[in-house]
């Protein structure tokens, strides 16, 4: 098997979400010695998301439709006569192809069509991450439960992407067109830059955290620029938008699956933990979610030795319980 070959098995594992971590370096180390290989990935690319469609999944649903015709031409009969044409079986077949593309999905790495085109997204399972590598040379690491929405012709006329969950981006500069990051609450607009973005649906706030060059936030009417070092945080159920100076560098610490906060509250916590570890954590006294405190959570630390860690510092207890941990104030 020549070189090619070989990188073209691997590109196929990582869209498949079946790539080691060793393979997955490999395949990008491949990527990156030219743009001609970026360009033969971005080709294997579009080739993998023809065949998902492609798949027996398509010849199935196309064996009921004929059945559904052959059904409908023995009842024919018996109801008004109407039009029939081979233009209203292909709207049905075309129909049935985009419901069988939206039941494919790989555990990182999957497509779907709105009306207006394709759409990839990669995707972060909970307790995981993975690395996205887009058209324009950027590298986005997808933290838990993320999701990377991003059209086919990204980079061509535009460089936008959409973000559920919590990304780090390293993006390429390209003179002319902007990188732009969409979430429920706000845009982050860059030229080339290194920052990080956590826009998860259930948490209380959206944040960007800058660690290298210039981002503009667009916030309703507002557009407003960070420096390095610097964090815009949305504060969802009021609107309010903080921006602030803190120590950048924790803000992707995740990474590394390492926790550094100087100044996080308990429900904070509590929520990334459940992401991390990929269980439910409840909260059962308001007056612990909201106490501050610094942690660093370095060594790979088991979750029970997380909370007997806090339990020293903050008093509470905790009950497991239909598979959901219960926190309480021992003081309630």
């Amino acid at each position: 098997m020549d070189r090619t070959s070989e990188k073209h098995n691997l590109a196929i594992r990582y869209f498949n979400g079946k790539i080691t971590r060793d393979d997955e370096r490999e395949l990008f180390e491949f990527i990156n010695e030219n743009p001609q290989n970026l360009s033969l990935f971005r080709q294997w690319e579009k080739q993998w998301a023809s065949a998902m469609c492609a798949s027996t999944e398509v010849e199935r649903e196309w064996k009921k439709l004929q059945a559904r015709l052959l059904a409908k031409e023995a009842i024919a009969p018996m109801i008004p006569k109407r039009r029939f044409t081979f233009r209203r079986i292909g709207a049905w077949v075309a129909s049935a192809v985009i419901l069988v593309c939206l039941s494919i999905t790989a555990s990182w790495y999957y497509f779907h069509q709105t009306e207006a085109c394709f759409y990839f997204v990669s995707e972060a399972p909970l307790g995981g991450k993975s690395k996205v590598l887009l058209a324009d040379g950027s590298l986005v690491w997808l933290n838990s439960g993320s999701t990377l929405k991003y059209s086919t012709d990204f980079n061509e006329k535009e460089r936008i992407v959409t973000l559920s969950g919590e990304g780090y981006f390293e993006v390429s500069k390209k003179n002319g067109m902007p990188f732009t990051v969409r979430t429920q609450g706000y845009d982050v607009v860059v030229k080339g830059t290194k920052f990080n973005v956590s826009a998860y649906e259930g948490d209380p706030f959206i944040s960007t955290t800058l660690i290298e060059g210039r981002v503009t936030v667009n916030y309703k009417d507002e557009s407003i620029d960070m420096n390095p070092g610097e964090e815009m945080k949305l504060i969802k159920n009021t609107g309010e938008l903080q921006h602030t100076s803190v120590n950048a560098f924790q803000s992707n610490a995740w990474m590394d699956n390492q926790l550094v906060n100087d100044n996080i509250t308990f429900q904070d916590l509590m929520i990334k933990l459940s992401r991390h570890f990929n269980v439910k954590i409840e909260i059962e006294d308001e007056r612990l979610k909201f106490q501050t405190f610094s942690i660093s959570l370095r060594n790979d630390e088991t979750l029970e030795q997380i909370f007997k860690a806090l339990q020293k510092i903050i008093p509470f207890s905790v009950t497991w319980d239909n598979h959901v941990y219960h926190i309480k104030s021992i003081n309630h």
